[in-house]
């Protein structure tokens, strides 16, 4: 309830701005008019927000610390399981809502920010369970239905020489963050998907710094909980009793010949009680990883389009992991024509070998995953991308799947 009265404050505030905060706090430019109908194409294709930024309430509020973002993500798909001959549709949907509050702007101190976000969302039907696949087809279907305050952080930075990141947080935002593979719709291009880390929709406390050592070079340590469930209550952090994981990952960004690069690698350590094969035992789950993306190719003078490539590379655990190894890489290309220059099309593709014990008991051998997608930019606040997925022998030892979807994204 309380986070619908949230939700519900926060329209108004949209939707009546001037009743919600003073003018003379503000500073409202009385002779910032309305657009008028005439106008209302131009400003739609130009405004950041379906709402619009009213008086630049939004812009005024940002410049004094407080930056407000609200955002609806849509999944639709139509999948295909080979194996049982059945068909079934699914649809998802992700409200996100998010406060980030600057301390510098807000005249206290420099390098502070508190960071909250709270998303709401139903469960869809998981590509998982319908098509007995390792890799899931959507980055944003949650195991049940959600509403939840997924981030509560605070982080405090010393001028990009070092930050440190405390609260409950999504460890993909800092660990295996590789720009060209989050365009992807599948999971297993936002991440090195066999590493057991805290991601939507079970982000976790924890506690992550960061090091610039010299040239662009960073050093980052994250240590949360591993006990990765929806909702987990944050007084079990640090308790002694659940799991714990422990990463470290080094990553340079380059600007190779004016073309933007990132080039990284890792390791994880997690801590905890494991099925084997024979028994369930403590032990230690470990694994590393290595990755990279660049542009290899620019387009329009601003060079904003242009192909950008992406490979990973990530090793878990004998006997303890289903997936000890996961390779996965793909190209995009923005910029389709001059009129289409925020349109980009991506082509990926995603291996996963499953654990010799699985391949003898099982025959489970490889999974493997092709992804082409179209993504079109309608308006600054809107974009509708057309996906299809080829999945090869689901779960390493089942007939062919597809999936063919949908994914849209407004910005209020």
């Amino acid at each position: 309830m309380r986070y619908k009265i949230l939700f519900l404050l926060l329209v108004l505030f949209f939707v009546n701005p001037a009743k919600a905060i003073e003018e003379d706090v503000i500073g409202l430019d009385e002779d910032v008019r309305i657009p008028e109908f005439h106008d209302l194409k131009g400003y739609i294709e130009e405004s950041p927000y379906v709402f619009g930024d009213y008086k630049n309430i939004r812009t005024k509020l940002s410049e004094r610390g407080i930056d407000i973002q609200s955002s609806y993500i849509i999944d639709s798909f139509a999948m295909r399981n080979q194996e049982k001959r059945v068909s079934k549709g699914t649809y998802q949907g992700l409200y996100n809502l998010s406060l980030d509050l600057d301390s510098e702007k807000l005249g206290l101190y420099k390098g502070g920010k508190l960071h909250v976000l709270y998303q709401a969302g139903n469960k869809g039907l998981s590509s998982i369970d319908f098509l007995n696949s390792y890799s899931d087809i959507s980055s944003y279907n949650p195991s049940r239905s959600i509403n939840q305050i997924s981030e509560l952080y605070y982080e405090h930075s010393k001028d990009d020489l070092f930050s440190i990141k405390i609260g409950k947080q999504d460890a993909n935002v800092d660990f295996q963050a590789l720009d060209t593979g989050f365009e992807f719709l599948n999971l297993s291009f936002s991440y090195f998907d066999n590493t057991p880390m805290p991601l939507f929709p079970s982000q976790q406390m924890g506690v992550r710094a960061r090091l610039r050592l010299k040239d662009d070079i960073y050093i980052q340590n994250g240590f949360y909980d591993g006990n990765l469930k929806i909702g987990a209550n944050p007084k079990t952090f640090f308790t002694g009793k659940n799991n714990y994981l422990d990463m470290t990952e080094i990553y340079k960004l380059t600007n190779f010949k004016g073309k933007s690069g990132k080039y990284l690698i890792g390791n994880w350590l997690k801590t905890g009680k494991y099925e084997t094969f024979n028994d369930t035992t403590r032990c230690n789950n470990y694994g590393f990883y290595i990755g990279f993306e660049q542009k290899l190719i620019d387009r329009f003078d601003d060079k904003s389009g242009g192909l950008s490539m992406f490979s990973q590379f990530g090793y878990a655990r004998n006997s303890i992991n289903d997936v000890p190894y996961y390779y996965g890489a793909g190209l995009v290309f923005k910029g389709i024509t001059e009129k289409r220059k925020d349109d980009s099309i991506g082509l990926a593709f995603g291996w996963h070998q499953f654990d010799k014990e699985l391949n003898k008991a099982n025959n489970q051998t490889a999974e493997s995953v092709v992804e082409l997608f179209y993504k079109i930019k309608l308006t600054n606040f809107l974009y509708i991308q057309p996906d299809i997925q080829y999945i090869i022998k689901p779960s390493g030892n089942e007939k062919n799947a597809i999936a063919v979807g949908l994914r849209s994204c407004i910005v209020f």
